[in-house]
């Protein structure tokens, strides 16, 4: 009886003679096949700090997977030791201090779904099945962005696991620096395990803007999209998805929240307009669950997908750019979702040196993701060039880390405002790189 207590309260260690393995390793993105040396599945932080000191012994990297959602696959390697912390989902609300703790294994949904019971809500993302700790430590932009900013800077405590296998408690006031990196660039400084995050009132119901615009209008509503984002409300915050089927046909989709009051002034002045950025071919705008609003993007990404992606932000949507996605769009085979988020509102009010994500005067996201289908070469060529043409235009070449292809020119580009930083506390807490060995910050001490 004993044993078997002893089982439920560890995790295990899986090899690749292990019957899970080969479920193990999987990621959302199924173009994604990597074998890493051993995988531990953990229930607690004694299970990670073993982890990593089998990774040490055994001179090998480590890979932390939460939700497993990243569409570049990040958290699984060749070779390396795959850290899988799904185990770890547990989620606490605090009502007096309005905080909740979650487990680094945690999904939007599962969190979702507990505070609602008390009225309140984390800005998190927009997809149900992403993992929380993957989507705070890149920053997290979500429908709640407008009125109350990012996941990232709304986390007020995490644990942290170190590459010595030491167990850290790290806030503003303990350990401040690697908080400050922890919050956009965590995933290079160790495995954080628990997330304590400031939660706000929202209630269960709230007004989901859903549209569909036809493609020939796209121009029309970006330039419209520009004017109104100028003076938009907090409690408004939505996104643009541009798609593309297998049989060609291209539509624009709005998707936005409202989380303020409703009154006769607030629906003629703040949502009719974007009900008529153009003529609507259909309006499911409609008051809904917060939850269910939380899960309104995911059948455009499924359970599993083999895509190829890249993202940007911009400060402006000129008509050069426009043209390079319509024109763009008409050369891509297959399926294709081109996301436009909009950015205002306490976003760009918090200051670039409060944490690592220091993108703060961007205006839009746009994320490309593409399906790789019967030809990947010809999908991954096109979503190559889409990248090339439309960098020059960005803003300050910086992608989003939280979805995008992994490169050493991209997180370059992403990080170059905050290297200096980077490379001091890397040098302190990550000297051997057993974290994200693809980025190179060490190789910019010097």
């Amino acid at each position: 009886m004993g044993h078997e207590v002893k089982r439920q309260m560890y995790g295990q260690k899986i090899e690749c003679n292990h019957p899970l393995y080969h479920f193990k390793r999987q990621v959302w993105n199924s173009n994604v096949d990597r074998d890493p040396a051993v995988i531990f599945e953990c229930k607690n932080d004694e299970d990670v700090i073993r982890a990593v000191h089998y990774a040490n012994k055994n001179g090998l990297k480590i890979t932390v997977r939460g939700g497993g959602f990243h569409p570049a696959g990040k958290s699984v390697k060749d070779g390396a030791v795959l850290i899988d912390l799904s185990q770890m989902n547990d989620v606490h609300v605090d009502e007096i201090s309005k905080t909740v703790t979650v487990g680094a294994g945690a999904k939007i949904y599962e969190v979702d779904t507990i505070t609602q019971e008390y009225g309140l809500a984390v800005p998190l993302g927009m997809v149900s099945n992403i993992g929380v700790s993957g989507l705070a430590l890149g920053g997290g932009l979500g429908y709640l962005r407008g009125k109350y900013g990012l996941t990232c800077e709304n986390v007020v405590g995490v644990h942290v696991v170190t590459g010595e296998g030491k167990l850290l408690y790290v806030n503003r006031f303990e350990h401040a620096e690697l908080f400050w990196s922890i919050r956009g660039a965590g995933e290079n400084f160790g495995i954080v395990t628990k997330l304590e995050m400031n939660l706000h009132p929202v209630g269960r119901h709230v007004l989901g803007i859903d549209v569909l615009y036809d493609f020939k209008d796209l121009q029309k509503i970006i330039k419209r999209v520009e004017e109104y984002r100028q003076s938009a409300v907090d409690e408004v915050s939505f996104n643009i998805a541009i798609s593309k089927g297998d049989n060609g046909e291209v539509h624009i989709r709005l998707i936005g929240m409202y989380v303020g009051e409703l009154n006769l002034l607030v629906e003629r002045e703040i949502i009719q307009p974007l009900l008529e950025f153009a003529t609507p071919i259909i309006d499911n705008t409609e008051i809904l669950l917060y939850t269910d609003m939380q899960k309104k993007f995911d059948s455009l990404v499924g359970n599993s997908f083999a895509i190829e992606g890249i993202s940007l932000f911009f400060e402006e949507l000129g008509d050069e750019v426009v043209q390079m996605l319509i024109s763009g769009l008409e050369k891509a085979n297959g399926n294709v979702v081109v996301h436009l988020l909009e950015i205002h509102g306490k976003v760009n009010r918090i200051s670039k040196y409060e944490t690592a994500f220091a993108i703060r005067d961007a205006s839009y996201l746009l994320v490309i993701d593409a399906d790789i289908g019967s030809d990947p070469v010809h999908t991954k060529l096109w979503v190559q060039e889409m990248y090339d043409m439309l960098l020059p235009y960005s803003y300050k070449q910086v992608s989003y880390l939280n979805s995008s292809k992994v490169s050493e020119e991209v997180i370059q580009n992403s990080y170059s405002c905050i290297i200096s930083q980077l490379v001091k506390l890397k040098l302190e807490y990550d000297p051997d790189n057993l974290f994200c060995s693809e980025h190179k910050l060490l190789d910019r001490k010097r």
